[in-house]
């Protein structure tokens, strides 16, 4: 069985979405990843040999031999990892001269990256013009359509969505402050004018912990977040709401509504948060697309 590496360590958003290659390619795969996020990964997959950390990584991994090396961090010590493990073949980030760089194969993806071989400009262009999912930029690398490969990540089956809970994932991360949206409180107060509790997402002591919350809600409403790909990874009705970065890269899985502010193309990919960004879209725009996906009246009381 051909022997894969895959180095991913985050962010977990990041981690869940590249999970469609557990699913999408043949060979017992290896996968580093940031010890914060191992929870994420099923405890059991065909395709899954292991998980280790990526503290730990070169002490376990350098005295074998791999055959494809996936290296998809842009990040240093990662290219590092990838470029001293021992393998036929790397796909993605590696070193060259000490300098950060990607294989042809992965360009599709990496044009579009900080580290794009065009040029900044062209880079941004390139990514605001592009329409195909991350999916499909992934398995493109490794000359493999999207066939909707599902999401695989760890899911406690004791856990059933509990009806009329709404999961809501109000916070964002520092990086991309404009995924923010200022228009939480008042859906909240008229989904509980319906009759749904809304469950605020919260920090937990472990991802896992947070992945059950998740679990537990028949629906969830956030930004581009890891809350959204949790939830179309356990198949769970959600609206996700997009401020600053790509709805086309985003799969929707049958079971997510994009919700794009009117500004997106003057907000994309800023990391200076703009008040105007984040007010862009209305309480009742989110809250039509609600009622619209769940066939309720807006007179209704569930």
């Amino acid at each position: 069985m051909t022997k894969i590496l895959l180095i991913k360590t985050g962010a977990a958003g990041d981690v869940v979405r590249t999970t469609v290659l557990l699913n999408a390619l043949q060979g017992a795969v290896t996968w580093v990843i940031d010890s914060r996020y191992q929870g994420i990964l099923p405890v059991w997959h065909p395709n899954l040999q292991r998980v280790v950390p990526l503290e730990n990584a070169l002490a376990v991994l350098q005295h074998e031999i791999f055959d494809h090396t996936i290296s998809l961090e842009e990040d240093a010590d990662c290219a590092l990892l990838a470029s001293r493990i021992p393998t036929k073949k790397i796909t993605g980030i590696c070193l060259e001269n000490k300098q950060l760089i990607y294989t042809a194969d992965s360009a599709p993806w990496y044009d579009m990256s900080l580290l794009s071989s065009l040029g900044p400009s062209c880079a941004n262009e390139a990514k605001k013009q592009n329409t195909a999912s991350y999916q499909q930029l992934l398995l493109s690398m490794f000359d493999i359509p999207f066939n909707g490969e599902q999401y695989c990540i760890y899911r406690n089956n004791h856990i059933r969505p509990m009806p009329r809970i709404i999961g809501i994932e109000t916070r964002v991360g520092t990086r991309w402050p404009n995924k923010g949206w200022s228009g939480y409180p008042s859906l909240i107060n008229k989904l509980h004018d319906l009759g749904f509790s809304c469950k605020q997402l919260e920090q937990r002591n472990s991802i896992v912990e947070y992945l059950d919350d998740i679990a537990g809600c028949s629906f969830i409403i956030s930004g581009d977040t890891l809350a959204m790909h949790v939830a179309m990874a356990y198949h769970i009705p959600s609206i996700a709401i997009f401020n600053c970065t790509s709805p086309a890269e985003i799969h929707d899985y049958g079971t997510l509504r994009k919700v794009i502010s009117p500004l997106l193309s003057q907000a994309f990919y800023k990391t200076s948060f703009s008040q105007d960004v984040i007010d862009s879209i209305s309480v009742e725009d989110v809250f039509s697309v609600f009622l619209q996906y769940t066939g309720i009246s807006p007179l209704q009381k569930v």
